[in-house]
């Protein structure tokens, strides 16, 4: 029985050192990654002279690193805005320190902050897809009804008499129909007025005799654009209207329904790469 004893314990010595060369190994991964990250960041490393050159990535490696030698209080205290969670696991031996502590759940709340707001950003963005997917709340009638004083400003005032009579339509002719339609435009109309004279008292500063006349010209003149002119404002007014959806600012859109939406993280994941072109676009 002694015999089996012995191989038995002499494995288990075995196991536990490898396993502490593994961690050891991970805990330098960890500590070059975090260092590197923060290499390339945008953190304070020193004082520098009036006209001196901006430090290279390798000298903020070399101070960041020197840093973290003198103490994880002094390299949290300088760098911990700029770590995130997996960055957290290399002070994991320093956690029953109260200051070390501290920046630690600093770092979890700061990511938890950034990590919502991407959350939101996502659904967002995956409700706005479904609804141009859907073809309404996206189409050119509708976003004219959200906002007609900015159509108006990009796409109306340039719209002629033949193109307004093909965009009525006459499939529906009852009389609810058109009652409805009437007491949207209304609303439309009311709204319009609303925005148009928000810009008004925003242009008051300017000079109003000269702006009288300006406006007096349009009017006797009708204005004529290049059909490619008209298709660039269109995509436009689209881009702004989408910009506004995703930035929380369309007032019509009820955003708890999206928000707080689990539904929108089950599905497809999203293409990082037309997602990310379209936030940096």
């Amino acid at each position: 029985m002694d015999m089996d004893i012995v191989p038995h314990t002499e494995t288990e010595k075995e196991s536990e050192s490898l396993s502490r060369s593994e961690e050891a190994s991970d805990m330098r991964n960890v500590k070059e990654k975090m260092l590197f990250r923060i290499a390339k960041s945008n953190a304070h490393f020193k004082h520098q002279q009036l006209g001196e050159s901006d430090l290279t990535e390798a000298e903020k490696l070399e101070i960041a690193e020197e840093i973290l030698g003198k103490g994880e209080k002094a390299f949290l205290a300088r760098f911990w805005q700029h770590l995130s969670m997996e960055d957290v696991v290399y002070f994991s031996n320093c956690e029953d320190d109260y200051e070390v502590n501290f920046y630690i759940e600093e770092i979890k709340k700061n990511c938890n902050t950034h990590f919502c707001s991407n959350v939101v950003k996502n659904r967002r963005f995956e409700a706005m897809k479904k609804l141009e997917d859907e073809g309404e709340y996206f189409s050119e009638e509708e976003m004219k009804y959200r906002d007609p004083y900015l159509y108006e400003q990009l796409i109306g005032q340039y719209i002629t008499d033949e193109e307004a009579q093909k965009k009525i339509d006459k499939s529906d002719l009852r009389f609810s129909t058109i009652l409805l339609k009437h007491m949207d435009q209304l609303d439309e109309n009311a709204l319009y007025k609303k925005e148009k004279e928000k810009e008004d008292c925003q242009m008051e500063e300017e000079d109003t005799s000269d702006e009288s006349e300006e406006e007096d010209i349009e009017e006797d003149a009708a204005v004529e654009i290049s059909e490619e002119k008209k298709k660039d404002l269109k995509a436009e007014f689209t881009r702004i209207m989408k910009e506004r959806f995703l930035s929380g600012e369309d007032k019509q859109f009820d955003y708890s329904s999206v928000d707080h939406n689990t539904d929108y993280d089950d599905l497809e994941v999203l293409d990082r790469d037309e997602e990310e072109k379209y936030f940096d676009s």
